[in-house]
C-alpha cells in the first residue's frame, strides 16, 4: 500500500507524520545529539593507547554518557513478555522498538523511522542487539530479547558503572600477547601484535562450580594427557555408577588407585565393597588414561594458581553452540585448543605445526611440553564492555558478582552514615 503522505490525513492509525510523532522524533534527535555530544568530549579527554584493547576503561566511560542520557529520558518503552515479532509483520510495538534501538545506537539514524512495518533494516538493528546481549541473532523479537529489552535503562547504567571498577582492580593491559578469558562473554581471545591473532568460544563452571578469575601465565602444554578425575565427581557421579557396574571403569580407560600409607596401588573396581563408598571413606583416587574417549581431549593447558583450573580440550564439542555455556565443573573448555597449543609452541621453542603433530603422533601419554615464552593469561569478569566498534556488550551475570558489587556500594554509604551519627 502506497504510504500517506501528512496532508494525506493527520490520523495516528494512519502513520502519518502527526504532531506527536513529529515530536517525539525531534525529541529523540535531541537526545542523541546531547550523546553524541558527551561522547566527544569523552573521547577527546582520554584518547587509546595504541595496540589492541578488547576491553576498554574509556570506551566504558562514553557508554556511561549515552546511557545517562537514555536513562534520563521518557522514551525508552518495555513490552509484554508475550509478544512476538518478526520480519515482515506490522504492530504498533514496532515504533517504540525503534525508538528503543535509535537510543542504543543499533538502528541509524537515517532508518525508515515512521512505520509500522517490521522491516528488513529493522531486522539488522535487532539482530545487532542481540548479539550485544549475548541472544542469538536471527532477527526475532521473542521472549530472550523482549526480557532484555525490558531492562531499565537505569539499571544497565548501573551495570556499566560496576564493570567500571573491575578495570582497576581486575585487568591491566598487558604487553603483548596475552591471553584473556571473560567469563559471562564464554570467549577467549589471544593478542599479538596489535591484533587477536585466535579467538574462540569457552565453556565455564556451573554457577554451583565456578571457574574463578585470575591472572597467571601459560607456560605448559600437556599432550594426550591424563585426566586425574576430582574427588567430587568421583564420589558423586562415578561411585553411583560403579555400584551398579564396577566395569565401568575398564569401558572409559579408567583405573582405580587406593591410597596405602602415601603410596598409590593399583585396585581391581571388582573387588570393592562399592555400597559402603562414601566421601568420608573414599581413599581412592581415578585416573581415565590417554586416548581418543578422555575426558580433556588431546590436549590440556595447565598453569600457575592455587585451584584446580585449567584449560582444557574436551569430547562434548555440542555445548559450543550454546549461547549460555556455564556446563563444566570449574575448568574451561576451549573450542579451538589445538591452535593455542600450535600458537604457545611455536613461541621459542622452535616447534612448528608439523612439529607438534609430530610429537602429537608419537602417542606419548601425558607428555609435558614447556612453553620457553610464557603467555600471561587473564581470566576475567566482565558482564558489560565496549568493543573497538563501540558496540556497548552486556552479559548475564552469571556467578552473582555484580550483585554482589552493587551490594557493597550500597551498604557502604550506609555505614559511612552510621559512623558520621556516632562521631
Amino acid at each position: 500500500m502506497k504510504k500517506r503522505t501528512p496532508m494525506a490525513g493527520r490520523s495516528f492509525a494512519t502513520y502519518t507524520l502527526t504532531d506527536t510523532t513529529l515530536f517525539r522524533m525531534l525529541s529523540l534527535l535531541h537526545i542523541l545529539l546531547f550523546i553524541l555530544a558527551g561522547v566527544a568530549r569523552v573521547f577527546a579527554q582520554g584518547q587509546e593507547q595504541p595496540g589492541y584493547a578488547p576491553y576498554s576503561k574509556a570506551r566504558m566511560e562514553q557508554a556511561i554518557l549515552r546511557y545517562e542520557s537514555i536513562a534520563q529520558s521518557d522514551h525508552w518503552h518495555t513490552f509484554p513478555d508475550t509478544l512476538l515479532l518478526r520480519p515482515g509483520d506490522s504492530s504498533l510495538f514496532v515504533t517504540q522498538l525503534q525508538d528503543n534501538l535509535l537510543l542504543t545506537g543499533d538502528l541509524p539514524l537515517d532508518s525508515s523511522y515512521n512505520t509500522p512495518d517490521y522491516t528488513s533494516g529493522l531486522s539488522t538493528a535487532v539482530k545487532l542487539f542481540q548479539r550485544r546481549h549475548g541472544l542469538k541473532p536471527d532477527g526475532v523479537v521473542g521472549p530472550n530479547t523482549v526480557a532484555a529489552l525490558n531492562v531499565p535503562p537505569a539499571k544497565r547504567l548501573e551495570q556499566l558503572r560496576i564493570n567500571l571498577t573491575r578495570y582497576d582492580s581486575t585487568f591491566v593491559k598487558e604487553q603483548e600477547p596475552y591471553a584473556v578469558i571473560n567469563l559471562p562473554e564464554y570467549k577467549m581471545l589471544v593478542v599479538d601484535s596489535g591484533q587477536v591473532y585466535l579467538q574462540m568460544r569457552v565453556v565455564i563452571g556451573k554457577p554451583t562450580l565456578k571457574t574463578y578469575p585470575i591472572h597467571s601465565k601459560l607456560d605448559m602444554v600437556v599432550l594426550n594427557p591424563y585426566w586425574q578425575v576430582p574427588t567430587s565427581i568421583a564420589v558423586n557421579e562415578i561411585v553411583p555408577i560403579l555400584r551398579r557396574n564396577p566395569g565401568y571403569l575398564a569401558k572409559k580407560n579408567m583405573i582405580l588407585e587406593r591410597n596405602d600409607s602415601g603410596s598409590w596401588v593399583r585396585v581391581n573396581p571388582w573387588e570393592v565393597d562399592w555400597q559402603s563408598i562414601n566421601r568420608a571413606n573414599f581413599n581412592y583416587r581415578i585416573t581415565q588414561l590417554s586416548g581418543l574417549d578422555n575426558e580433556l581431549g588431546q590436549v590440556k593447558f595447565p598453569f600457575p594458581n592455587r585451584l584446580p583450573q585449567y584449560l582444557h580440550d574436551t569430547q562434548a564439542k555440542a555445548l559450543f553452540n550454546h549461547p549460555h555455556r556455564a556446563f563444566s565443573h570449574g575448568c574451561v573448555r576451549l573450542e579451538k585448543p589445538v591452535e593455542l597449543a600450535y600458537y604457545l609452541l611455536s613461541r621459542g621453542s622452535g616447534y612448528t605445526t608439523e612439529g607438534v603433530d609430530k610429537l602429537w603422533a608419537q602417542g606419548k601419554p601425558n607428555h609435558y611440553v614447556r612453553v620457553r615464552k610464557p603467555v600471561p593469561l587473564h581470566m576475567v569478569y566482565f558482564t558489560s564492555w565496549v568493543n573497538e566498534q563501540m558496540e556497548v556488550h552486556f552479559r548475564e551475570d552469571v556467578y552473582g558478582y555484580d550483585a554482589l558489587l552493587e551490594k557493597q556500594q550500597i551498604q557502604e554509604p550506609a555505614q559511612q552514615k552510621a559512623i558520621s551519627l556516632t562521631e
